[in-house]
């Protein structure tokens, strides 16, 4: 798995993502809120908490292009063509 991933995987367990709590915390920010709902952005608020990312499919959307990366990974590993993704639209805060 490339260290990126590791990264993003480990990094989460130990509150260590830029969530503007962090970067309040880390001096380097002095706003704690969510720019979507306006609550304290905390690491657990930004992978599966925020009500308006929820209500916008943004987790349903990050979920199913997880599974599209594992697909072509796959696929690729078998030497079977994988199918272009579907169009997705871009989240902007």
């Amino acid at each position: 798995m490339a260290p990126l991933r590791n990264s993003f995987l480990i990094r989460p367990v130990y509150d260590l993502l830029s969530s503007n709590k962090n970067l309040v915390r880390w001096g380097m920010s002095d706003d704690p809120t969510c720019p979507l709902c306006h609550g304290r952005q905390t690491t657990e608020h930004v992978l599966s908490k925020c009500k308006v990312a929820l209500s916008q499919g943004r987790y349903t959307w990050r979920h199913n292009r997880v599974h599209q990366e594992l697909a072509s990974v796959i696929c690729t590993a078998k030497g079977q063509p994988y199918p272009p993704s579907p169009s997705f639209s871009i989240f902007t805060t």
